[in-house]
């Protein structure tokens, strides 16, 4: 079964995001993703990003990469604006989905909370 977790960014905590992840950094993040290589600590740092967060950001990379390629996590990202974010995640119950979403970096540091889980049936 699917499952849509939808998220709610806490706003202190994307605002200290903003403040210390350069946009250069953003971009370089993004691009390594659409490409499909994973950043480690080391690369995100190289970015000008502070240590502590680039371990959290290169944790939260590596946690989504293994879900995705265990086919756990069907499609997922923010939303635009940086409010809510939204996954999909090949689960066998809603429990199991909250799991695999609690299990990511950002959530444990609490830049993330899950607001609704919805039962998704795909058809298109």
């Amino acid at each position: 079964m699917q499952y849509v977790v939808i998220s709610r960014f806490d706003a202190n905590a994307v605002a200290r995001l903003r403040g210390e992840l350069p946009p250069t950094a953003f971009a370089y993040i993004d691009d390594a993703i659409c490409h499909q290589r994973l950043p480690s600590q080391a690369d995100i740092e190289a970015q000008g990003v502070p240590s502590g967060l680039a371990g959290v950001l290169a944790a939260h990379l590596k946690h989504l990469t293994e879900l995705r390629a265990s086919g756990k996590l069907v499609s997922g990202g923010p939303c635009s604006g940086f409010e809510n974010a939204i996954n999909i995640f090949e689960a066998d119950s809603p429990q199991q989905a909250r799991l695999l979403h609690d299990a990511d970096p950002l959530a444990r540091h609490g830049y993330f909370a899950i607001e609704t889980i919805y039962p998704w049936q795909r058809v298109f």
